[in-house]
């Protein structure tokens, strides 16, 4: 467990987040879908359960850690490495929110975290975010945290039948300050 201040930690993602996971994702299925293109495929706990399977795969295959977040116990939600490229030392960070604990600094403070994992736990050289560029709230993080925005990919993600533009961010091991 990662406390990152008195309110919020960080839980490696497990199968004993399944339920509670599910119950956030159903509860906030309308607020997350504006912008996240995966809830249709999450329509149970079972579906759940094979993304958290994936996912636990994944760190022990050291290609990153997901995390539930916690704020004051209570699961809000979810932030990870999508994947990270050894050879070229990139990772690349996702994360959302649910409507109740958005706007309150707490993925930020996460997603900080995360970054200072990804360039001294795993020695990237290049930490990369992608956000619909439309996504006001999900931009300003990589902005807040000194990501650079290189450029927009152009219809990169198709979003329940439209596709959306993506502002790519990243920031380099040149250029990270250890949180304190």
């Amino acid at each position: 467990m990662l406390h990152i201040n008195k309110d919020v930690t960080l839980e490696l993602l497990s199968l004993s987040h399944r339920d509670e996971l599910f119950a956030l994702v159903d509860a906030n299925r309308e607020y997350l879908r504006a912008w996240l293109p995966w809830l249709d495929g999450n329509t149970s706990p079972a579906d759940t359960e094979e993304f958290i399977k994936a996912v636990i795969l994944q760190y022990e295959a050291g290609m990153g850690p997901q995390y539930a977040i916690f704020h004051r116990s209570d699961l809000c939600g979810v932030c990870g490495f999508h994947e990270i490229d050894c050879r070229n030392r990139v990772g690349s960070i996702g994360y959302w929110i649910s409507q109740e604990h958005s706007g309150k600094g707490i993925m930020t403070q996460s997603v900080k975290t995360l970054i200072d994992i990804g360039f001294t736990q795993y020695k990237l050289n290049r930490i990369e975010m992608r956000c619909a560029v439309e996504n006001h709230k999900s931009r300003a993080i990589p902005e807040r945290l000194g990501f650079q925005l290189e450029g927009v990919l152009r219809q990169k993600e198709n979003l329940y039948g439209e596709f959306v533009d993506l502002a790519s961010y990243s920031l380099l091991a040149s250029e990270y300050v250890l949180s304190e």
